[in-house]
Protein backbone atom coordinates (compact mmCIF):
# COMPACT_ATOMS: atom_id res chain seq x y z
CA UNK A 1 0.00 0.00 0.00
CA UNK A 2 1.12 3.47 -0.56
CA UNK A 3 1.54 6.12 1.59
CA UNK A 4 -1.50 7.58 2.72
CA UNK A 5 -2.17 10.85 4.41
CA UNK A 6 -5.97 12.20 5.48
CA UNK A 7 -6.80 15.23 6.99
CA UNK A 8 -9.95 16.67 8.49
CA UNK A 9 -9.83 19.23 11.73
CA UNK A 10 -13.64 19.62 11.42
CA UNK A 11 -15.68 18.32 13.95
CA UNK A 12 -18.91 16.34 11.92
CA UNK A 13 -22.40 16.15 13.83
CA UNK A 14 -24.25 14.49 11.51
CA UNK A 15 -28.19 13.08 12.54
CA UNK A 16 -31.94 14.27 12.60
CA UNK A 17 -32.46 17.72 14.42
CA UNK A 18 -29.14 17.82 15.23
CA UNK A 19 -29.28 21.59 14.83
CA UNK A 20 -31.09 22.13 17.97
CA UNK A 21 -27.93 21.21 19.18
CA UNK A 22 -25.98 23.68 17.73
CA UNK A 23 -25.32 25.93 21.22
CA UNK A 24 -24.02 22.58 23.24
CA UNK A 25 -21.95 21.68 20.59
CA UNK A 26 -20.51 25.05 19.94
CA UNK A 27 -19.30 25.03 23.82
CA UNK A 28 -18.38 21.70 23.66
CA UNK A 29 -15.40 23.41 21.43
CA UNK A 30 -14.61 26.08 23.68
CA UNK A 31 -15.82 28.56 20.95
CA UNK A 32 -16.26 31.88 21.76
CA UNK A 33 -19.86 33.42 20.96
CA UNK A 34 -20.41 36.74 22.42
CA UNK A 35 -21.00 38.31 18.73
CA UNK A 36 -21.79 35.59 15.95
CA UNK A 37 -22.26 36.21 12.17
CA UNK A 38 -24.75 34.02 10.38
CA UNK A 39 -24.04 33.85 6.72
CA UNK A 40 -26.97 32.52 4.40
CA UNK A 41 -29.03 33.56 1.38
CA UNK A 42 -32.91 34.66 1.49
CA UNK A 43 -34.48 31.23 1.57
CA UNK A 44 -32.63 30.16 5.21
CA UNK A 45 -33.76 32.96 6.96
CA UNK A 46 -37.34 32.56 4.96
CA UNK A 47 -37.17 28.53 5.75
CA UNK A 48 -36.78 29.50 9.46
CA UNK A 49 -33.68 27.55 9.78
CA UNK A 50 -32.28 30.95 10.69
CA UNK A 51 -34.81 31.29 13.59
CA UNK A 52 -33.53 27.56 14.88
CA UNK A 53 -30.39 28.37 15.35
CA UNK A 54 -30.37 32.03 16.86
CA UNK A 55 -32.79 30.33 19.69
CA UNK A 56 -29.52 28.06 20.48
CA UNK A 57 -27.72 31.01 20.85
CA UNK A 58 -26.63 32.95 23.86
CA UNK A 59 -24.59 35.89 22.61
CA UNK A 60 -25.45 38.75 20.55
CA UNK A 61 -26.38 37.47 16.48
CA UNK A 62 -26.36 39.22 13.84
CA UNK A 63 -27.65 37.89 10.18
CA UNK A 64 -26.12 38.51 6.44
CA UNK A 65 -28.86 37.14 4.41
CA UNK A 66 -27.36 38.83 0.92
CA UNK A 67 -25.54 35.89 -0.49
CA UNK A 68 -26.41 34.83 -3.82
CA UNK A 69 -26.75 31.05 -5.50
CA UNK A 70 -22.99 30.87 -7.65
CA UNK A 71 -21.52 33.24 -5.81
CA UNK A 72 -18.61 35.81 -7.73
CA UNK A 73 -16.23 38.06 -6.01
CA UNK A 74 -18.07 40.80 -5.71
CA UNK A 75 -20.53 39.27 -3.74
CA UNK A 76 -18.12 38.00 -1.42
CA UNK A 77 -16.58 41.27 -0.95
CA UNK A 78 -19.60 42.92 0.13
CA UNK A 79 -20.07 40.34 2.56
CA UNK A 80 -16.31 40.66 3.94
CA UNK A 81 -17.23 44.16 4.02
CA UNK A 82 -20.51 44.43 5.80
CA UNK A 83 -19.12 41.59 8.20
CA UNK A 84 -16.20 43.59 8.91
CA UNK A 85 -18.14 46.08 10.56
CA UNK A 86 -19.61 43.56 13.06
CA UNK A 87 -16.45 42.24 14.43
CA UNK A 88 -17.77 38.86 15.13
CA UNK A 89 -15.59 36.22 16.95
CA UNK A 90 -17.52 33.25 15.41
CA UNK A 91 -19.26 33.05 11.87
CA UNK A 92 -21.96 30.32 11.40
CA UNK A 93 -23.02 29.66 7.25
CA UNK A 94 -26.37 27.82 6.53
CA UNK A 95 -27.47 27.14 3.56
CA UNK A 96 -26.12 25.32 0.17
CA UNK A 97 -22.48 25.31 -1.61
CA UNK A 98 -22.77 29.08 -1.76
CA UNK A 99 -23.35 30.58 1.58
CA UNK A 100 -20.57 27.86 2.88
CA UNK A 101 -18.42 28.99 0.21
CA UNK A 102 -18.53 32.69 1.36
CA UNK A 103 -18.58 32.34 4.87
CA UNK A 104 -15.33 30.11 4.33
CA UNK A 105 -13.64 33.10 2.48
CA UNK A 106 -15.45 35.95 4.66
CA UNK A 107 -13.34 33.61 7.69
CA UNK A 108 -9.85 33.57 6.37
CA UNK A 109 -10.09 37.47 4.69
CA UNK A 110 -11.13 38.97 8.36
CA UNK A 111 -7.25 37.62 9.16
CA UNK A 112 -5.11 38.30 6.37
CA UNK A 113 -4.29 40.62 4.51
CA UNK A 114 -4.53 40.56 0.11
CA UNK A 115 -6.99 41.38 -2.38
CA UNK A 116 -9.15 38.58 -2.92
CA UNK A 117 -9.05 37.86 -6.16
CA UNK A 118 -5.06 37.34 -5.79
CA UNK A 119 -5.86 34.13 -3.76
CA UNK A 120 -8.09 32.12 -6.37
CA UNK A 121 -6.29 28.83 -7.74
CA UNK A 122 -3.35 29.35 -5.44
CA UNK A 123 -2.71 26.48 -2.98
CA UNK A 124 -2.20 27.41 0.57
CA UNK A 125 -2.26 31.30 -0.16
CA UNK A 126 -3.04 32.42 3.55
CA UNK A 127 -0.80 32.70 6.26
CA UNK A 128 -3.32 32.81 9.10
CA UNK A 129 -6.43 31.28 10.67
CA UNK A 130 -9.46 32.57 10.21
CA UNK A 131 -12.54 33.17 12.19
CA UNK A 132 -13.89 30.04 13.86
CA UNK A 133 -16.51 28.45 11.06
CA UNK A 134 -19.81 26.64 12.00
CA UNK A 135 -21.02 25.28 8.84
CA UNK A 136 -24.83 24.06 8.29
CA UNK A 137 -25.57 22.80 4.98
CA UNK A 138 -29.24 22.62 3.79
CA UNK A 139 -28.40 21.03 1.11
CA UNK A 140 -26.83 17.72 -0.03
CA UNK A 141 -24.47 18.33 -2.63
CA UNK A 142 -21.69 20.31 -1.78
CA UNK A 143 -20.08 18.86 0.86
CA UNK A 144 -18.18 22.29 1.41
CA UNK A 145 -18.42 21.55 5.20
CA UNK A 146 -15.29 18.90 5.20
CA UNK A 147 -13.21 21.03 2.46
CA UNK A 148 -10.50 22.69 2.02
CA UNK A 149 -12.31 24.69 -0.91
CA UNK A 150 -14.48 27.54 -1.41
CA UNK A 151 -15.28 28.09 -4.97
CA UNK A 152 -16.37 31.96 -6.55
CA UNK A 153 -16.59 33.40 -9.85
CA UNK A 154 -14.44 36.09 -10.69
CA UNK A 155 -15.90 37.90 -13.74
CA UNK A 156 -13.18 40.81 -14.39
CA UNK A 157 -10.97 37.93 -15.28
CA UNK A 158 -13.76 35.61 -16.64
CA UNK A 159 -13.17 32.49 -14.60
CA UNK A 160 -14.43 30.63 -12.19
CA UNK A 161 -11.84 28.46 -9.54
CA UNK A 162 -11.67 27.20 -5.63
CA UNK A 163 -9.68 28.65 -3.17
CA UNK A 164 -7.26 26.18 -1.33
CA UNK A 165 -6.19 26.19 2.07
CA UNK A 166 -6.48 23.99 4.88
CA UNK A 167 -7.49 27.26 7.41
CA UNK A 168 -11.10 26.85 4.90
CA UNK A 169 -12.13 23.89 7.09
CA UNK A 170 -14.80 24.96 9.59
CA UNK A 171 -14.19 24.12 13.25
CA UNK A 172 -17.60 22.22 13.22
CA UNK A 173 -20.51 20.72 11.10
CA UNK A 174 -24.38 20.32 11.94
CA UNK A 175 -25.78 17.67 9.06
CA UNK A 176 -29.13 17.78 9.88
CA UNK A 177 -31.06 16.20 6.83
CA UNK A 178 -34.34 17.15 8.17
CA UNK A 179 -33.02 20.69 6.92
CA UNK A 180 -33.12 19.58 3.51
CA UNK A 181 -37.09 18.91 3.24
CA UNK A 182 -37.16 22.49 1.47
CA UNK A 183 -35.48 21.74 -1.36
CA UNK A 184 -37.18 21.68 -4.49
CA UNK A 185 -37.07 19.03 -6.77
CA UNK A 186 -34.65 20.48 -9.46
CA UNK A 187 -32.47 21.80 -6.25
CA UNK A 188 -32.77 18.05 -5.09
CA UNK A 189 -31.49 16.71 -8.67
CA UNK A 190 -28.46 18.91 -9.03
CA UNK A 191 -27.61 18.97 -5.65
CA UNK A 192 -27.05 15.45 -5.40
CA UNK A 193 -25.54 15.08 -9.04
CA UNK A 194 -23.13 17.33 -7.72
CA UNK A 195 -22.23 15.14 -4.87
CA UNK A 196 -22.34 11.97 -7.27
CA UNK A 197 -19.96 13.71 -9.30
CA UNK A 198 -17.68 14.33 -5.95
CA UNK A 199 -17.60 10.62 -5.21
CA UNK A 200 -16.83 9.28 -8.95
CA UNK A 201 -13.95 11.71 -9.85
CA UNK A 202 -11.97 11.83 -6.32
CA UNK A 203 -12.69 7.35 -7.11
CA UNK A 204 -11.24 7.51 -10.12
CA UNK A 205 -8.46 10.69 -9.47
CA UNK A 206 -4.71 9.50 -9.92
CA UNK A 207 -4.29 11.25 -5.99
CA UNK A 208 -7.25 8.59 -4.54
CA UNK A 209 -6.24 6.75 -1.47
CA UNK A 210 -7.68 3.59 0.30
CA UNK A 211 -9.21 6.28 2.70
CA UNK A 212 -10.86 8.16 -0.07
CA UNK A 213 -11.91 4.92 -1.86
CA UNK A 214 -14.18 4.02 0.93
CA UNK A 215 -15.68 7.70 1.01
CA UNK A 216 -16.08 7.47 -2.49
CA UNK A 217 -17.92 3.66 -2.94
CA UNK A 218 -20.40 4.39 -0.16
CA UNK A 219 -21.25 7.93 -1.24
CA UNK A 220 -22.38 6.36 -4.66
CA UNK A 221 -24.04 3.54 -3.36
CA UNK A 222 -26.02 6.02 -1.60
CA UNK A 223 -26.64 7.90 -3.98
CA UNK A 224 -27.81 5.39 -6.55
CA UNK A 225 -30.11 4.10 -3.95
CA UNK A 226 -31.48 7.31 -2.77
CA UNK A 227 -31.15 10.05 -4.50
CA UNK A 228 -33.99 8.70 -7.21
CA UNK A 229 -36.32 8.43 -4.17
CA UNK A 230 -35.26 11.88 -2.65
CA UNK A 231 -36.12 13.50 -5.58
CA UNK A 232 -39.73 11.77 -5.91
CA UNK A 233 -40.57 12.12 -2.24
CA UNK A 234 -39.44 15.41 -0.72
CA UNK A 235 -40.50 14.17 2.81
CA UNK A 236 -38.92 10.38 2.24
CA UNK A 237 -36.72 11.25 5.74
CA UNK A 238 -34.63 8.00 5.01
CA UNK A 239 -33.81 8.91 1.57
CA UNK A 240 -32.71 12.71 2.62
CA UNK A 241 -30.49 11.43 5.06
CA UNK A 242 -29.05 9.00 2.63
CA UNK A 243 -27.99 11.37 0.56
CA UNK A 244 -27.06 14.13 2.88
CA UNK A 245 -24.74 11.38 4.16
CA UNK A 246 -23.42 10.69 0.86
CA UNK A 247 -22.91 14.11 0.24
CA UNK A 248 -20.67 14.56 3.15
CA UNK A 249 -18.95 11.43 2.54
CA UNK A 250 -18.20 13.10 -1.30
CA UNK A 251 -16.66 16.29 0.34
CA UNK A 252 -14.25 13.61 2.80
CA UNK A 253 -13.38 11.98 -0.91
CA UNK A 254 -12.44 15.36 -3.10
CA UNK A 255 -11.28 16.80 -0.26
CA UNK A 256 -8.10 13.92 -0.07
CA UNK A 257 -8.35 12.85 -4.09
CA UNK A 258 -9.41 16.10 -5.27
CA UNK A 259 -11.82 17.06 -8.56
CA UNK A 260 -11.31 16.50 -12.03
CA UNK A 261 -12.23 17.08 -15.49
CA UNK A 262 -16.07 17.30 -15.03
CA UNK A 263 -15.42 20.15 -12.58
CA UNK A 264 -13.30 21.94 -14.67
CA UNK A 265 -15.54 21.95 -17.57
CA UNK A 266 -18.54 22.69 -15.16
CA UNK A 267 -16.38 25.63 -13.82
CA UNK A 268 -16.11 27.27 -17.24
CA UNK A 269 -19.73 26.24 -18.07
CA UNK A 270 -21.20 28.16 -14.99
CA UNK A 271 -18.63 31.44 -15.44
CA UNK A 272 -20.13 31.61 -19.64
CA UNK A 273 -23.55 30.58 -18.51
CA UNK A 274 -23.61 31.03 -14.73
CA UNK A 275 -25.98 27.85 -14.36
CA UNK A 276 -26.18 25.69 -11.27
CA UNK A 277 -23.10 23.81 -10.76
CA UNK A 278 -24.50 20.23 -10.28
CA UNK A 279 -26.41 20.58 -13.67
CA UNK A 280 -23.42 21.66 -15.05
CA UNK A 281 -21.45 18.71 -13.43
CA UNK A 282 -24.43 16.54 -14.47
CA UNK A 283 -23.86 17.65 -17.73
CA UNK A 284 -20.51 16.59 -18.58
CA UNK A 285 -20.09 13.09 -16.16
CA UNK A 286 -20.64 10.91 -18.79
CA UNK A 287 -19.19 12.83 -21.86
CA UNK A 288 -16.09 12.57 -19.26
CA UNK A 289 -16.32 9.47 -18.39
CA UNK A 290 -16.54 8.05 -22.07
CA UNK A 291 -13.39 9.96 -22.47
CA UNK A 292 -11.35 8.32 -20.00
CA UNK A 293 -12.60 4.78 -21.10
CA UNK A 294 -9.86 2.37 -20.86
CA UNK A 295 -8.09 4.29 -18.82
CA UNK A 296 -10.46 4.06 -15.77
CA UNK A 297 -12.39 1.08 -17.39
CA UNK A 298 -11.89 -1.03 -13.74
CA UNK A 299 -13.07 2.06 -11.91
CA UNK A 300 -16.24 3.08 -13.90
CA UNK A 301 -17.12 -0.87 -14.09
CA UNK A 302 -17.21 -0.69 -9.99
CA UNK A 303 -19.19 2.32 -10.28
CA UNK A 304 -21.86 0.64 -12.11
CA UNK A 305 -21.92 -2.03 -9.76
CA UNK A 306 -21.89 0.91 -6.88
CA UNK A 307 -25.36 1.96 -8.02
CA UNK A 308 -26.66 -1.30 -9.33
CA UNK A 309 -26.15 -0.91 -12.66
CA UNK A 310 -24.62 -4.58 -14.43
CA UNK A 311 -22.33 -4.58 -17.87
CA UNK A 312 -19.34 -3.64 -19.25
CA UNK A 313 -18.18 -0.12 -19.43
CA UNK A 314 -20.43 0.86 -22.41
CA UNK A 315 -23.22 -0.61 -20.34
CA UNK A 316 -22.63 1.62 -17.30
CA UNK A 317 -22.02 4.54 -19.18
CA UNK A 318 -25.77 3.86 -20.73
CA UNK A 319 -27.44 3.04 -17.20
CA UNK A 320 -25.80 6.71 -15.74
CA UNK A 321 -27.16 8.81 -18.51
CA UNK A 322 -30.41 7.35 -17.79
CA UNK A 323 -29.99 7.73 -14.17
CA UNK A 324 -29.31 11.35 -14.88
CA UNK A 325 -31.99 12.13 -17.45
CA UNK A 326 -34.58 10.49 -15.11
CA UNK A 327 -33.51 13.39 -12.75
CA UNK A 328 -33.95 15.89 -15.71
CA UNK A 329 -30.07 16.82 -16.34
CA UNK A 330 -29.79 17.95 -20.01
CA UNK A 331 -27.68 15.67 -22.29
CA UNK A 332 -26.63 18.47 -24.56
CA UNK A 333 -25.23 21.77 -24.33
CA UNK A 334 -27.19 23.20 -26.32
CA UNK A 335 -30.30 23.01 -24.16
CA UNK A 336 -28.38 25.04 -21.28
CA UNK A 337 -27.35 27.67 -24.09
CA UNK A 338 -23.94 26.87 -25.30
CA UNK A 339 -23.79 27.60 -28.94
CA UNK A 340 -21.07 26.55 -31.32
CA UNK A 341 -19.39 29.72 -31.25
CA UNK A 342 -18.76 29.29 -28.00
CA UNK A 343 -16.45 26.50 -28.28
CA UNK A 344 -12.85 27.69 -28.86
CA UNK A 345 -13.68 30.26 -25.75
CA UNK A 346 -14.60 27.57 -23.73
CA UNK A 347 -11.82 25.05 -25.29
CA UNK A 348 -9.06 28.18 -24.11
CA UNK A 349 -10.86 28.49 -20.30
CA UNK A 350 -10.63 24.81 -19.78
CA UNK A 351 -6.73 24.36 -20.69
CA UNK A 352 -5.52 27.38 -18.50
CA UNK A 353 -6.81 25.34 -15.95
CA UNK A 354 -3.13 22.85 -15.44
CA UNK A 355 -2.96 22.59 -12.44
CA UNK A 356 -6.49 20.38 -12.37
CA UNK A 357 -4.88 18.38 -14.85
CA UNK A 358 -2.08 15.84 -12.97
CA UNK A 359 -5.69 14.24 -11.23
CA UNK A 360 -7.16 12.59 -14.22
CA UNK A 361 -6.70 8.91 -15.45
CA UNK A 362 -6.47 10.52 -19.22
CA UNK A 363 -5.12 14.21 -19.60
CA UNK A 364 -7.15 15.46 -22.43
CA UNK A 365 -5.27 18.09 -25.31
CA UNK A 366 -7.25 20.51 -26.61
CA UNK A 367 -8.21 18.55 -29.25
CA UNK A 368 -10.02 15.92 -27.13
CA UNK A 369 -11.32 18.92 -24.53
CA UNK A 370 -12.78 20.33 -28.08
CA UNK A 371 -14.32 16.92 -29.40
CA UNK A 372 -15.94 16.58 -26.18
CA UNK A 373 -17.58 19.90 -26.36
CA UNK A 374 -18.72 19.25 -29.93
CA UNK A 375 -20.06 15.56 -30.01
CA UNK A 376 -21.86 16.66 -26.60
CA UNK A 377 -23.38 20.43 -28.67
Amino acid sequence: MKTVKHFIPTKVVFGRKTVRRIGEEIESLGLKGEKVAVICGKSAVSNGYVAIIKEQLKGKVEVFDIVEPEPTVEVALKVIEEVKKFSPELLIAVGGGSPLDVAKVVSVMLTNEGELSEFIGVPEAFKRPGIPLVAVPTTSGSGSEVTPYAVLTDRRRFRKAPLISRYLYPVLAIDDPELTFTMSQVVTANTGVDALTHAIEAFVSKRATEISKLYSKKAIELIGRFLPRSYGNPRDVEAREGVMFASLLGGMAIADAGAGLVHTLAHVLGVILRIPHGLANGLFLVPVLKFYGLSAKEEIEEIGRLMGFEGKLSDVLENLRDFLTFLGIPQRLREVGIRESDIPTFVDLVMEKKFLMGNLPRVPTERDVRRILEENL
